[in-house]
């Protein structure tokens, strides 16, 4: 495979890195679609192996990005297909596929992009962030921390801006993504 002109081998730090980044996402994407946690591990590494063999140039990143996720999408339709309880007179919903397809590659990478900007916060800050989305409230978390509830608060709202402005309109597709689900 070749990535910005240059040849990538499974050997090579770019090649781990690019793993590392995107099998998690691939992997909650790919679960959702065939429903099987163990299976869909074997069908993201085995997207990589097919990506990394291929004669591929992929320009940019996102290239890149498109290509894995649409490789998996179809990795797991072709693996639906061959389930032994699979019957031919009822085809697989494609068309299913294609309407979840976007919403769940967006939904994906948002909460990816979602994970760098939060590892990127203080410590403190990050810790009351990812007990907040454990679900625990203020004085949860207050007493959790062993801090004030008006900390807690001051410490979500200066991370709050911070993922706001790192996010830009990302930020609203989380909190609308959260809000179709809840309901």
């Amino acid at each position: 495979m070749k990535f910005k002109d240059q040849i990538l081998t499974d050997d090579c730090p770019e090649f781990k890195i690019i793993f590392k980044k995107y099998f998690p996402s691939l992997y909650l994407f790919a679960v959702k679609l065939t429903k099987n946690e163990f299976l869909t591990k074997d069908i993201v590494q085995e997207v990589f192996i097919k990506t990394w063999k291929s004669s591929n140039n992929f320009e940019n990143e996102n290239a890149l990005k498109a290509f894995l996720y649409l490789s998996t999408k179809n990795q797991c339709i072709d693996h639906l297909r061959k389930r032994k309880d699979y019957k031919p007179n009822v085809p697989v919903d494609e068309k299913l596929f294609e309407e979840t397809y976007l919403d769940e590659v967006v939904r994906e990478e948002t909460f990816r992009l979602l994970d760098i900007v939060i590892e990127q916060l203080p410590p403190q800050r990050r810790k009351i962030v990812e007990l907040t989305l454990k679900g625990m409230g203020n004085n949860e978390i207050a007493e959790s921390l062993q801090i004030s509830v008006n900390t807690v608060k001051t410490h979500k709202l200066r991370a709050y801006k911070t993922i706001r402005e790192f996010m830009g309109s990302q930020f609203a597709v989380i909190i609308l993504t959260e809000l179709v689900n809840f309901f």
